[in-house]
């Protein structure tokens, strides 16, 4: 996936991002995207009549992150290390269903560097940052602003192009306290780049005249730090369109709609006194060539996969579905992403789909065998949006619908309230809202509310760590609870 800045996807995102928030949700949608024909018009007016379609996604080794129409994010799969910026890192494991991310204003693109950072530029263009940020920079971070960056089109991890051509780098420099200090530098030069994509600490580029260019930082060949690359054109290229990245290869697809293959000359940039510049070891070569391509994403080496004009998508070999060809069950799609191990798509509707690895539930639905893979594309578990008092709720734990009614993370949700909460070792639970007081056991459907006894519409349950409880709970202790089935979105409010 890369931040695009012509052509369908940028206008795309720009002209649903200028939707008010209250727009209507489009109807209940057949479960398959096969019923959908790959028409650019039709992806655009379904966006523009529902802002919670999502219209960008993005995947790492082991996550995902996606964005909506109405300008929020969100990112599901591994956490282990800080990597969806939901949570600090090792306070779980991994989010098996798409958290809206909390602290950041109105989005318009986001991008991923593929091993745990995440990169979004606001619709005032300002640059945010959150993951886990690689060698180079260090740490781990939720939302967070970059300084002094401003009128930005596009970025990356660790780069950022402005209106006006003049790229920016930023780095982490370790300061007392816990918060290193944020570091923000131009690049010499004005670029006229079209398109960028980041893999760990290295970014490809495309200008307008379908160039490819490569630059970043690699650690110092002595060990001795890391050095920055200037951009370098990358020669024996096609005028291009698109691009994506894995270690040493490169693939994407030109203006023609003809997809390549390439390998990078990493011996040039990791084996030598002076690092760089980035370039190819070879000749770039053909792929899938009785294809019309509009995208190619690479997950590793030998694995990658293509969306076509007409929203199909084929992958090259057997890495994430089992065989290569094309991937059945998936036509329509407008956009892909490949982590290491997973693929997502995005559907006319603005549906989100997983295919491949879910170890750490990165394709974002229930595991179906042993091996922890989705052999066939499955719809991502639906992101439920949260309010409280009119303010998104901020939690790293994300909603969720089980046996028909909405469950809520109980700690998360009485702090926002502004109540207390307490856990007993023997899995009691106390929560008191002003007057209202509930008293309650893990896995059982009885309780105390208000001093008399009371049944629960739900058992409490724990997920990733945290305890959930049925929202009508809140309700019983004298809380207005709305649910709206169109945006799928729950609000409590005091009453």
């Amino acid at each position: 996936m890369s931040i695009v800045l012509r052509g369908l996807p940028h206008a795309l995102l720009a002209a649903v991002l200028l939707l008010p928030a209250g727009g209507i949700a489009s109807a209940a949608a057949p479960t398959t995207a096969a019923s959908f024909a790959a028409s650019p018009a039709a992806a655009s007016s379904i966006a523009a009549a529902n802002p919670t379609a999502f219209v960008q996604v993005a995947a790492g080794e082991y996550y995902s992150t996606a964005l909506r129409a109405d300008g929020t994010v969100w990112a599901w799969g591994r956490t282990l290390f800080g990597e969806l910026g939901a949570l600090e890192s090792r306070v779980t494991s991994d989010i098996d269903r798409p958290v809206r991310l909390f602290g950041l204003p109105a989005i318009a693109a986001i991008s991923t560097n593929g091993v745990g950072t995440q990169t979004g530029v606001a619709t005032d263009g300002t640059v945010w940052e959150w993951g886990s940020r690689g060698a180079i920079q260090g740490g781990t971070t939720l939302p967070t602003p970059i300084p002094g960056l401003q009128d930005v089109k596009a970025a990356v991890p660790g780069f950022a192009l402005k209106k006006d051509g003049t790229l920016w780098r930023w780095t982490y420099e370790p300061q007392a306290g816990d918060k290193p200090k944020i570091a923000v530098a131009q690049v010499a030069g004005t670029y006229r780049f079209a398109s960028m994509t980041a893999k760990g600490d290295l970014v490809y580029a495309i200008d307008g005249a379908g160039a490819v260019w490569g630059f970043g930082a690699v650690r110092k060949h002595d060990g001795s730090g890391f050095a920055p690359l200037t951009p370098a054109r990358l020669a024996g290229f096609q005028a291009m369109k698109q691009l994506s990245a894995y270690q040493d290869r490169l693939v994407g697809v030109d203006t023609s709609g003809r997809a390549w293959q390439a390998q990078l000359d990493f011996d040039a940039l990791y084996q030598q006194a002076k690092a760089g510049p980035v370039k190819l070891k070879s000749k770039p070569t053909r792929l899938a060539l009785t294809l019309k391509a509009e995208e190619a994403e690479i997950a590793y080496f030998g694995s990658v996969l293509i969306r076509t004009t007409g929203g199909d998508v084929w992958t090259t070999n057997g890495w994430l579905t089992g065989k290569a060809g094309k991937i059945g069950g998936w036509s329509g799609i407008r956009e892909i992403a490949a982590g290491y191990h997973h693929g997502l798509g995005i559907d006319l509707l603005g549906r989100l789909w997983g295919i491949g690895g879910n170890q750490w539930f990165e394709a974002g639905s229930p595991n179906v065998n042993d091996a922890r893979m989705l052999y066939k594309p499955a719809l991502v578990l639906p992101a439920i949006g949260v309010q409280v008092d009119g303010k998104p709720l901020a939690s790293g734990y994300p909603a969720a619908m089980a046996a028909g009614r909405a469950y809520v993370p109980l700690k998360d949700t009485v702090r926002a309230l502004g109540g207390t909460f307490k856990a007993a070792q023997d899995g009691t639970y106390e929560i008191a809202l002003g007057e209202a007081a509930a008293v309650f056991r893990f896995s059982d459907l009885q309780a105390t509310i208000n001093g008399s006894p009371a049944t629960l519409a739900g058992k409490p349950y724990t997920s990733a760590g945290a305890v959930m409880v049925p929202a009508s709970l809140f309700k019983q202790l004298g809380l207005a609870v709305v649910w709206n089935a169109k945006s799928s979105e729950l609000s409590l409010n005091k009453a």
